[in-house]
């Protein structure tokens, strides 16, 4: 009894206890803080980053659904914080922002509102009428789809790692894992891999079916081209200042609960048909190794694009999928070349 009462505070003191609101190092000029926004009725965190609160403000949407991390551009891309005012946002029932034991429900609908209400509230905040929107992985799903509805409200949209035809996109990434197992007689994935059928995203056990299959992908270099496991991610987590250890310990459930509420939802997304067009400039960073999203969608789609204020596809040689971990510099050399060639 009395170890089950121990284990119950415990739990509540790690429910409760959220850890500091805000970062040290605020200046007059500057900005460095962490706060919650309410978003389309909900609380969620955001992180707010720069050496002068006169720049563009630059809104990054994290990938997933779920894989939160607002230390990531701190750490992997500084530089950004020199030239934008820098918005990392937690997204509904992510990282931060996940409400413990609320079994929260979740739409991609929903998530696009948040990222229509962020935008509103930043535009007021920092007196501006633009924003660049720079979106990664799922974030690119939002992201496209809000350039497209309200351009009036982005100076440019950058996708990397773009989602297009999200169905196509997960039967081109299975057959690449099949090949690679058996170019390299890896008979374990083959054994694994070989139980996957080309339907299973619509099974019951689709879930089960996706992890094993992004688990390999991670193996055969579609993921990092530089390394071979998450551990660096999850370290990146654990050390962050942004997070307290009950944000840590329920980021992983977080991560799970959002991508079953949203994946099957996301696997509709055919850009191709959707979004033929976009009237603000729009830029694709594509890693020759990106197999999550694969790259030759992504080079169709901005052929197809109709873009009449300018569309450019930026490859990146050495990286996969994670272009923020595989190319780091060059990431936020590209990001700032975009603002700087924009604003001539």
């Amino acid at each position: 009894m009395w170890i089950f009462l121990a284990f119950l505070v415990g739990v509540v003191f790690l429910v409760f206890w959220s850890g500091p609101a805000s970062l040290p190092g605020n200046t007059p000029k500057g900005i460095n803080t962490l706060e919650k926004v309410k978003l389309s009725g909900s609380e969620q965190w955001i992180s707010i980053r720069a050496v002068d609160r006169g720049k563009p403000v630059l809104l990054f949407l994290h990938g997933g659904p779920g894989s939160a991390n607002l230390a990531l551009l701190r750490k992997q891309a500084p530089e950004l914080e020199q030239h934008f005012v820098v918005v990392n946002w937690d997204q509904r029932g992510a990282g931060k922002s996940v409400k413990p034991f609320a079994n929260e429900h979740m739409t991609v609908a929903q998530l696009q509102a948040d990222t229509h209400a962020l935008v509103e509230y930043l535009k007021a905040r920092f007196g501006v009428e633009k924003v660049y929107l720079v979106g990664f992985s799922w974030g690119t799903v939002l992201g496209l789809s809000y350039a497209a509805d309200h351009p009036e409200n982005l100076y440019a949209y950058i996708g990397v790692g773009q989602y297009v035809n999200a169905l196509e996109g997960e039967l081109l990434s299975l057959e690449y894992v099949r090949e690679q197992a058996q170019q390299q007689d890896n008979q374990e994935a083959l054994v694994e891999l070989a139980h996957i059928a080309s339907t299973s995203y619509t099974s019951a056990d689709w879930f089960d079916q996706l992890m094993i299959q992004r688990k390999w992908l991670l193996q055969f270099g579609g993921v990092y081209h530089t390394r071979d496991s998450y551990n660096h991610e999850a370290w990146m987590l654990f050390t962050a200042p942004e997070y307290s250890l009950v944000d840590f310990m329920f980021w992983p459930s977080g991560s799970s609960h959002s991508l079953k509420q949203m994946y099957p939802e996301v696997l509709q997304v055919n850009f191709f048909k959707t979004i033929p067009q976009v009237e603000i400039p729009v830029y694709f960073l594509v890693g020759r190794y990106d197999y999550n999203t694969p790259h030759e969608l992504v080079e169709r789609y901005c052929e197809q694009l109709s873009a009449p204020a300018g569309k450019q596809l930026i490859w990146f040689e050495n990286s996969a999928h994670a272009i923020l971990w595989d190319e780091p510099e060059k990431f936020a050399q590209t990001i700032i070349h975009i603002e700087q060639n924009l604003h001539r």
